[in-house]
């Protein structure tokens, strides 16, 4: 009986234990949730590359943006004008709704991108980027050099090449009064490139005018105008010319004349006679005092002619006298 006893204790005991160490478990199961490792499906559409705007252009960004996380503001746009090389933002944080409409900048590029950058709510970027450059054309630079000399009957205009690849012509403005307009009514002519001269023949001595010129590229942007430059148009005129032989007997012929041309030069000073109405002209070789030959300053001179030695014996009712001028120094 005592050995029953024993072992219903021994047992209880080992039950006791073995309720004392055996495992609990329990379980918790979380709502419903999101789990988005997927970053964002971005792609430019316009511009995507080959496009030309103008300075001041509305443009219309057009994009798709496609992602299961986004918030209400997902997409930033950027700029690059240098191919890519950095890029700034032009819009930040915008909502997903294409197109958006962008002026284009002064800034003239031939390496234009657009970037479209959109991130959803667990901050998973995507992006595209333009697939290839477009180009914002503004106006040329302002040209440079712009300098005026002075030749008979001619005002010549020089200037410095403007170093752009689509550049085609320029123009040429000229006025009466300082500070040129740009206006058609100043404009007197156009010249192509690579031409950087321009010679202004339509002048009158003594008057001073006054020109600028501007850079003109393939698309019709005009630059800003160079400095004004100016110069006094001198055209080589005999004014008055007239002879009287003297009534003393010395067959001696006194010759007048006139002439203007440039106020910094001078002039060789040929005189002619003819005896047949000007069909023949032969030079008077026998001057005997006056002002003829070269270093003449323009204005009113005179000179006396042995035309009885020249001609010894002759009567002519219809001879004439020319005078001829020509520049022989042209001040630098």
């Amino acid at each position: 009986m005592k050995n029953i006893q024993k072992v219903s204790i021994l047992l209880t005991l080992l039950i006791s234990f073995s309720n004392l160490f055996a495992q609990v478990s329990a379980e918790g199961i979380s709502p419903a949730g999101i789990l988005d490792s997927q970053i964002p499906n971005v792609e430019v559409v316009y511009p995507n590359g080959g496009e030309v705007f103008q300075v001041g252009d509305q443009v219309n960004i057009q994009w798709t943006a496609e992602d299961s996380s986004f918030g209400l503001s997902p997409v930033s746009i950027y700029f690059s004008s240098d191919n890519g090389e950095s890029f700034e933002a032009i819009f930040s944080n915008i909502t997903n709704e294409s197109p958006n409409s962008w002026e284009i900048p002064n800034l003239a590029t031939l390496e234009g991108l657009i970037r479209i950058v959109a991130i959803d709510s667990f901050g998973l970027a995507g992006n595209d980027t333009s697939d290839a450059v477009f180009k914002i054309d503004g106006p040329p630079v302002q040209p440079s050099g712009l300098a005026a000399s002075l030749s008979d009957h001619v005002i010549n205009l020089v200037w410095d090449s403007v170093g752009e690849g689509d550049m085609d012509k320029y123009h040429v403005y000229r006025s009466a009064n300082s500070e040129v307009v740009i206006t058609s009514e100043n404009l007197i002519d156009s010249v192509f490139v690579p031409t950087t001269v321009y010679a202004d023949s339509n002048v009158t001595h003594g008057a001073t005018y006054y020109y600028v010129v501007t850079a003109v590229d393939s698309l019709g942007n005009e630059s800003i105008a160079s400095l004004e430059v100016s110069g006094t148009a001198y055209i080589l005129q005999i004014t008055a010319v007239s002879f009287q032989q003297r009534k003393d007997g010395s067959k001696y012929v006194d010759v007048s004349y006139s002439f203007v041309g440039n106020p910094d030069g001078t002039y060789t000073i040929t005189p002619y006679y003819s005896i047949d109405d000007g069909s023949n002209w032969v030079v008077c070789s026998l001057i005997l005092s006056g002002d003829s030959g070269s270093n003449i300053e323009p204005g009113s001179y005179s000179m006396v002619w042995d035309f009885g030695t020249e001609l010894n014996d002759i009567y002519r009712s219809n001879a004439l006298i020319k005078i001829a001028g020509s520049e022989d120094q042209v001040p630098e």
